[in-house]
């Protein structure tokens, strides 16, 4: 498991050290110890809060954020509604995608384990952020 988990860690820091963009844009901030580990930015459209509903103040920074940064992927999570972040995106015209906390298992990933679910989300950064 030690060699696994390291082998993952590597594939992290490479996947994700030549990219476009360093900064990604979720539906709320629930990536703090990964964006840390691998020197990436989140912002979030509603906060530290899944639940809350982000005020109309707070899209629209939000947007004009994913515009001047050229961001093209608003994140969101598979257990909690992707609703605001699809909206976001198709008034945006970019792409709306699963960043997986891997707080829990769904009917979706009821097969998956903790490292294929995080190689997901690599891929998923990795597109997102135009990595090489």
């Amino acid at each position: 498991l030690i060699d696994e988990l390291t082998a993952l860690d590597t594939a992290y820091t490479e996947g994700l050290a030549r990219c476009e963009r360093d900064l990604i844009v979720v539906s709320h901030e629930a990536y703090g110890y990964l964006t840390d580990r691998y020197g990436l930015e989140q912002v979030g459209v509603s906060g530290l809060d899944p639940e809350s509903e982000p005020s109309p103040q707070r899209i629209a920074e939000v947007q004009n954020l994913v515009r001047d940064e050229g961001v093209t992927t608003i994140f969101y999570e598979r257990l909690v509604s992707p609703a605001v972040a699809e909206t976001m995106a198709d008034d945006l015209g970019i792409d709306a995608a699963v960043l997986d906390p891997i707080e829990g298992l769904s009917d979706d990933t009821a097969d998956e384990t903790y490292l294929t679910l995080m190689e997901q989300n690599l891929e998923a950064l990795r597109t997102a952020n135009g990595c090489s």
